[in-house]
């Protein structure tokens, strides 16, 4: 399927569409599955997003001259993962959310028990989707779902969700900003790096996409953190006022200052996109985008 120059915002926005149709497919199984939670799946999946994480594998693993089908699966076994995670982050036992993706919760329409079900789902479709990739190569899909395990796991969004919960102990910018790499970080990372694993790149390159994903995924967390601050939940399409409390760098910091880490993360990471050796371009493209949108940049 042959797609615009991506350098276009134009390009961007059909990218997003072609995400779009592989996540409704993806759920679309024709199996007999209890309509409650076949609808609380797509309500939770298909619910207006920016798809950040997979468009980032697919503009890391294409060379952009056309839209890559084993990219959007991939970029969609991540996206439901990062799905999955939300679902129960707004669960009233953790961060007690009534609104998401500019509809009410998971758990607001469909009951708790038929959302965490819909977490597990997603979870489950987001390993199969990789197990039945249509690749030759046995241990490169080894490797991508290794890579997508570690980032869940008790290393990853998992740990993060819990110390979230418990809270900043230590109360300082570094215990911070490692909660903010373990709750967003982490996935941000793997979505690079499962493009990079797919583009073929050797070790070397691969660890500028990490360090790019890296400061990437703290830039978003710290923005995210920012709109919690300052932002109406019709503009976030999501509860607001929700880490108020919180020692996150925001409330470390302050509103101006962490606008300007914020601006320095953005820039390691594009320091360190130059260095993979990809086309920057589409990338900057979509982080300029993003980071308009959050008010950062």
């Amino acid at each position: 399927m042959t797609s615009p120059n991506l350098n276009s915002d134009d390009a961007l926005v059909a990218l997003r569409g072609a995400v779009e149709d592989c996540l409704t497919a993806a759920v679309n199984l024709g199996a007999p599955v209890p309509a409650s939670l076949r609808n609380a799946v797509s309500h939770a999946l298909l619910g207006p997003s920016k798809r950040v994480r997979p468009v980032i594998v697919h503009l890391i693993a294409s060379n952009l001259s056309r839209i890559d089908p084993v990219a959007l699966q991939v970029g969609a076994a991540v996206e439901m993962v990062h799905t999955a995670s939300l679902v129960l982050d707004d669960l009233p036992c953790m961060d007690d959310a009534a609104t998401r993706r500019q509809r009410p919760a998971t758990h607001k329409v469909y009951g708790e028990a038929t959302a965490i079900l819909a977490s597990i789902a997603l979870l489950n479709r987001a390993f199969g989707i990789l197990a039945a990739l249509e690749i030759e190569d046995a241990a490169t899909k080894l490797r991508l779902i290794e890579t997508l395990e570690n980032a869940v796991g008790w290393n990853g969004l998992v740990a993060g969700q819990e110390l979230d919960i418990l809270g900043n102990v230590d109360g300082d910018r570094a215990s911070a900003e490692h909660l903010n790499w373990l709750k967003t970080g982490v996935l941000f990372c793997a979505a690079a790096e499962m493009g990079g694993i797919l583009r073929g790149m050797e070790a070397d390159k691969l660890g500028h996409i990490r360090e790019f994903a890296r400061e990437l995924g703290l830039a978003f967390q710290m923005a995210d953190d920012l709109i919690d601050r300052t932002a109406t939940a019709q503009d976030a399409g999501k509860d607001v006022g929700k880490d108020r409390n919180k020692t996150n760098v925001v409330n470390l910091l302050g509103i101006e200052a962490s606008r300007q880490a914020c601006i320095e993360h953005l820039a390691r990471a594009d320091a360190a996109l130059v260095q993979s050796g990809i086309d920057p371009g589409p990338i900057r493209s979509l982080m300029a985008r993003l980071f308009k949108l959050s008010g950062t940049a």
